[in-house]
C-alpha cells in the first residue's frame, strides 16, 4: 500500500498579532518519543524512557480574520492541499469563529477545528447548532503551551490516521474489483480463496470474540449486589467489537457507590489497552489514598482523579491520546451526587418529582491534558425515583442517512418522556431509538449507556447528616475543613427547605464561631480540641461547637460600632445575623457549647 505523506499543516485564524506569534513559539518542534515502546509500558510505573528521535515541524499558516482563513483553505484545496487542523478565535472582526468553522467545513469536512475563546455571546450548544456539527473542540483563553501542543499533536495524528484509513478502504475497494474480474477466469481458484477466506474470517471472528470477552472483563465492571437504594442498568456496543469505552463501580461504604465512566480517544485494541491501564490506575489510586488518609474518611472523587492524572499523564502524552471521564459518587445518606467531569458528555439527571431533566457538567479538561488548576468537584441533590443517565459520544453522534446526528437534545427529550419506565427497558429503548434514527445496528463509534435509578433511601436517612461530627485542633489553617463540613451538612437539606443563598451565610457564621473559640477561648494556643456536630431534623439544622477553653458570656460583648471607632464585636454580630438562634452553655466539666440553629422551611 502506498503511504501518503504525513500532513502537519495547521491553520491559525486570530486577529491578534501577538496571539499569532505565540502560536508560532508554542508549536516549535520537539522530539517525539517512541510511541510503541511507551505503549508497552502503560502498566509499568517504573518503566525507563526510550531514546527519542526528531520529528517534523508543524507547517503553520497564519491569518488575521475568518474570511482570510476560509480563502486560504479554498486556495489550498484548489492545489490539492489539505489542512489537518485549525485553531480559530471566536471573537473577530467580520465573521466570527463559528461562521468561520462552518464555512471551512463546507469546503473540507475533514479538518479538525478548535474554537479558542475567552468569552462569547454564544453558548457551545448555539455554536454547535450554527455549524451543524458536534465535533468541535474548545480551548479557553488564556491558554497555556502544553494545552496547545497536546491539541496539535492529538488532532493532527487523528487526521492522518483517518486519511490513512480512507486510503486503505479505497485500495481495498480496488482490490475487490480486481478479484471480481479474476473470478470470471479463475473460478476454481476463487472458490479455494473463498474457502480459505471463510476459514480465516471464522478464525479472526473467534479471536475477536475472545478479545471482546477479555475486554468486557477488563473494562466493563459490574455493580455490587449488596447495595440497597440504587438500581443500575448498563449497555455497551463496541464499534469494532473491542473498544476504549469503560465503566466500573466501587462500593466505598454501606451508604455510597462510586461510578466511573470513561471514553479513550480512538477505537479498537489500542484504545481498549489504554482504558484497561486507566482502570488499573484507578484501583491503585483508591488503594493509595485509602492507606494514606483517615480510615474513617473515604477519598474524595477529586482526590482520586488527581492521583490517576498524575500517574497517567506522561503515558497519555507520549501516546498522543486523551481520555474523557466522569467519576461520580452517589451518597445515599445525604441524597447527593458528587462528581468530577473531565471533558465527558454531560450527565442527564431526570427528576421524577417535576418530570424534568437537567444536565450535569464539569469544567475539567480530559485526562492526558496538563492541568494548571486542581480538578473541580461538583455536587447535586437527588430524590428517590430520580434517574441519572451516563453515556459516550458514540450514542449522540450516531448519524442517519442525511448525516444528521442523533444529538444530545434528542436523548434528553427521550429520557424525559420515558424516565419513569423500568430502568432495563429504558436503556434498551434508548438503544432502539438510536437504531431507529440511524437505520443501522452498527455504530461508527463505541456506544455506551449506564443508567442509575435512586430507589427508596429512607433506610439511610437517620435524622442527621452522615458526616455528623468533625474534630479539629485550634489552628486557623483548619478553617477550610470547617467550611467544607458545614457546606456538606447544608447540602443534605433539600433546596425547597433551605435556600441555597443562605448556605454561604451559615458557613460564615460557623467559621466566625470557630475563630472566636481559637482566639478567645484558647487564646490562640495551638493544638487544643474543637468538636463540631451537625444534626438534621425535619424542622431544623443544628451545629454544636464544643471547646474546653475559657467560658464565654455573649452579654459581655458590646455591639459593633459601624463608625469605625472600635474593631471588635463584629464576629458575634455576623453570627447572630446569619442564623436563626445562637445559645452558649458551659457544663460542670468545663466544656463550652455554642449551639447554632437554622430553621427549615416547611418544617414541623
Amino acid at each position: 500500500m502506498r503511504m501518503q505523506e504525513y500532513n502537519a499543516k495547521i491553520l491559525i485564524v486570530d486577529d491578534d498579532p501577538g496571539v499569532r506569534e505565540s502560536y508560532i513559539e508554542i508549536l516549535a518542534s520537539r522530539p517525539d518519543s517512541d510511541i510503541m515502546a511507551k505503549g508497552l509500558n502503560l502498566f509499568d510505573e517504573n518503566s525507563q524512557a526510550v531514546p527519542q528521535t526528531p520529528r517534523r515541524q508543524y507547517d503553520i499558516t497564519l491569518t488575521d480574520c475568518g474570511e482570510a482563513g476560509v480563502e486560504v483553505v479554498e486556495k489550498a484545496l484548489g492545489s490539492q492541499i489539505h489542512f489537518a487542523a485549525a485553531f480559530v478565535d471566536m471573537m473577530m472582526p467580520g465573521i466570527d469563529g463559528a461562521e468561520t468553522a462552518k464555512r471551512i467545513w463546507d469546503l473540507d469536512p475533514d479538518i479538525k477545528i478548535v474554537i479558542v475563546t475567552a468569552y462569547s455571546g454564544q453558548t457551545p450548544d448555539e455554536i454547535v447548532r450554527k455549524v451543524q456539527r458536534e465535533d468541535l473542540f474548545y480551548l479557553r483563553k488564556p491558554f497555556n503551551p502544553p494545552e496547545i501542543r497536546q491539541f496539535a499533536r492529538a488532532l493532527i495524528k487523528q487526521w492522518n490516521l483517518e486519511q490513512e484509513r480512507q486510503a486503505l478502504s479505497a485500495e481495498l475497494g480496488l482490490a475487490n474489483q480486481q478479484l471480481k474480474r479474476y473470478a470470471e477466469d479463475l473460478k476454481d481458484t476463487l472458490l479455494e480463496l473463498k474457502t480459505a477466506h471463510k476459514k480465516l474470517a471464522r478464525l479472526r471472528e473467534s479471536e475477536i470474540d475472545t478479545a471482546s470477552k477479555i475486554q468486557e472483563a477488563l473494562l466493563l465492571g459490574q455493580p455490587p449486589d449488596n447495595l440497597h437504594g440504587i438500581q443500575i442498568s448498563h449497555r455497551t456496543i463496541a464499534s469494532e467489537k473491542v473498544d476504549g469505552d469503560f465503566y466500573d463501580f466501587y462500593q466505598m461504604d454501606g451508604g455510597s457507590l462510586d461510578l466511573v465512566v470513561g471514553d479513550v480517544m480512538g477505537k479498537g485494541i489500542p484504545a481498549a489497552l489504554v482504558g484497561a491501564a486507566l482502570k488499573n490506575q484507578l484501583l491503585r489510586a483508591l488503594n493509595k489514598l485509602s492507606q494514606s488518609g483517615d480510615a474513617r474518611q473515604i477519598p474524595k472523587p477529586e482526590s482520586i482523579v488527581s492521583v490517576v492524572q498524575a500517574g497517567m499523564i506522561q503515558q497519555l502524552e507520549d501516546l498522543e491520546t486523551f481520555v474523557t471521564l466522569c467519576y461520580a459518587r452517589f451518597d445515599l445518606t445525604r441524597n447527593l451526587i458528587q462528581f468530577v467531569d473531565c471533558g465527558h458528555t454531560r450527565t442527564i439527571h431526570f427528576q421524577t418529582e417535576t418530570n424534568t431533566c437537567r444536565l450535569l457538567e464539569g469544567i475539567n479538561m480530559p485526562l492526558g491534558f496538563p492541568e494548571i488548576e486542581a480538578f473541580t468537584q461538583m455536587s447535586a441533590a437527588f430524590k428517590p425515583g430520580d434517574l441519572f443517565v451516563f453515556y459516550s459520544d458514540g450514542l449522540t453522534e450516531a448519524k442517519n442517512a442525511q448525516a444528521e446526528m442523533y444529538g444530545e437534545q434528542r436523548l434528553v427529550d427521550f429520557v424525559q418522556q420515558h424516565g419513569g419506565a423500568d430502568l432495563q427497558d429504558l436503556i434498551q429503548d434508548i438503544r432502539q431509538d438510536v437504531v431507529g434514527f440511524s437505520q443501522s445496528e452498527i455504530f461508527s463509534d463505541d456506544f455506551t449507556c449506564v443508567g442509575v435509578r435512586i430507589m427508596n433511601t429512607d433506610a439511610f436517612a437517620a435524622g442527621h447528616c452522615p458526616e455528623e461530627n468533625l474534630e479539629i485542633k485550634s489552628d486557623l489553617n483548619e478553617l477550610a475543613r470547617v467550611r467544607e463540613f458545614v457546606r456538606n451538612g447544608c447540602t443534605c437539606v433539600p433546596a425547597e427547605m433551605l435556600e441555597r443563598s443562605r448556605i454561604d451565610l451559615i458557613e460564615l457564621a460557623v467559621n466566625e464561631a470557630v475563630v472566636n473559640i481559637i482566639k478567645h477561648a484558647y487564646g490562640n494556643a495551638p493544638g487544643k480540641p474543637v468538636r463540631i456536630e451537625a444534626q438534621l431534623s425535619p424542622a431544623q439544622l443544628v451545629f454544636r461547637l464544643y471547646d474546653w477553653g475559657s467560658s464565654f458570656d455573649p452579654a459581655s460583648v458590646p455591639p459593633p460600632a459601624f463608625d469605625g471607632s472600635q474593631d471588635h464585636g463584629f464576629g458575634i454580630y455576623i453570627i447572630n445575623q446569619a442564623v436563626d438562634e445562637v445559645n452558649y452553655t458551659r457544663d460542670e466539666n468545663g466544656r463550652n457549647c455554642a449551639t447554632i440553629t437554622i430553621n427549615l422551611r416547611g418544617g414541623n
